[in-house]
């Protein structure tokens, strides 16, 4: 009877235009869909990619490695002499190419980041080569990255230190964006750090002329801003410095034009410039097994630091 005196109400309502209210089954909301992820920044032909590419009129923000001296220097009082020139013996084995790819912490070892390690450039970059000197030798950017790179994954698979080689190809060019989206698609349980490993180049008429003897020594740069970045540049660039003796050229970052494998990667990141192939003094270090082995040392015991005690 209820039922029926209801629905004689709402007929009558329906044509007084009054229709109740019903009380309704609330549904389901729909599940919320993950939001998409951010597209890295465009990379610019026309900006600096690394270091070497940066000009005076550029005017990089220079700061102390020492976190109690945040001062703003040139570093120009970090003068240190020549190393011993090259032995004889410069062969180097290359890296062949294969990927040594992330690897199981063992037991003695505790990890704490997933090392993203970018050994940049390949044999098809343009340019980025030192004069050749009067015995015909002569210093590729490629192959001393690469180099350098292959004698840290080595330390670090003896460690058990979990990494991931970002460029394992060599017949290469700058790969710019595929170096940076290897690096953000990797699925890692461990938060990711990026390391991108170079040489540098001062200012020079051509690339058979060395630049000024006062340009010289070894940088690390970090995103401008990122307070992570800034820490991690300065444990890298303490080590290197340590271990090498080389000029200090502190911690360096752009507030503009910011290089892009720091500025689209979606993880601290940090580049290292480990002397200047274009500088006389530095490049005869930088041609020898010695130095390359302590850059790579110096690497190394940056990782196990920052893996010891965070960022």
């Amino acid at each position: 009877m209820k039922e029926f005196l209801q629905a004689i109400t709402d007929i009558i309502a329906v044509f007084f235009g009054d229709a109740p209210e019903r009380p309704r089954t609330p549904q389901p909301l729909p599940p919320a869909l993950p939001p998409a992820a951010p597209l890295p920044p465009v990379a610019d032909p026309n900006e600096p990619q690394d270091a070497g590419e940066v000009q005076a009129s550029d005017d990089p923000v220079v700061v102390s490695h020492e976190a109690e001296d945040p001062r703003v220097t040139d570093g120009h009082e970090f003068d240190a002499d020549p190393l011993p020139p090259p032995s004889e013996d410069t062969s180097i084995e290359l890296n062949n190419g294969d990927t040594p790819g992330p690897v199981n912490p063992g037991p003695e070892y505790r990890a704490r980041y997933m090392w993203c390690i970018d050994n940049g450039h390949g044999s098809l970059t343009a340019g980025k080569r030192s004069p050749v000197l009067p015995d015909g030798r002569q210093l590729l950017e490629f192959e001393f990255n690469r180099d350098v790179a292959r004698r840290i994954f080595d330390k670090l698979d003896d460690l058990g230190v979990p990494y991931f080689n970002v460029i394992p190809e060599v017949e290469v060019g700058n790969l710019l964006l595929e170096r940076v989206d290897r690096a953000n698609r990797l699925s890692s349980a461990l938060p990711k750090l990026f390391l991108s490993i170079h040489g540098n180049a001062g200012p020079a008429p051509s690339l058979q002329d060395f630049t000024d003897d006062s340009v010289r020594g070894i940088e690390t740069w970090f995103y401008h801003g990122s307070t992570q970045g800034r820490n991690l540049a300065a444990v890298f660039q303490r080590q290197l410095i340590a271990r090498t003796g080389f000029k200090n050229r502190h911690l360096r970052s752009k507030v503009t034009g910011q290089f892009y494998v720091l500025r689209a990667t979606r993880m601290p990141a940090i580049l290292t410039e480990n002397g200047f192939y274009n500088n006389r003094f530095d490049l005869a270090a930088m041609l020898t097994d010695e130095f390359r082995q302590a850059i790579a040392d110096a690497h190394v015991a940056a990782i196990l630091e920052v893996d010891r005690e965070g960022i």
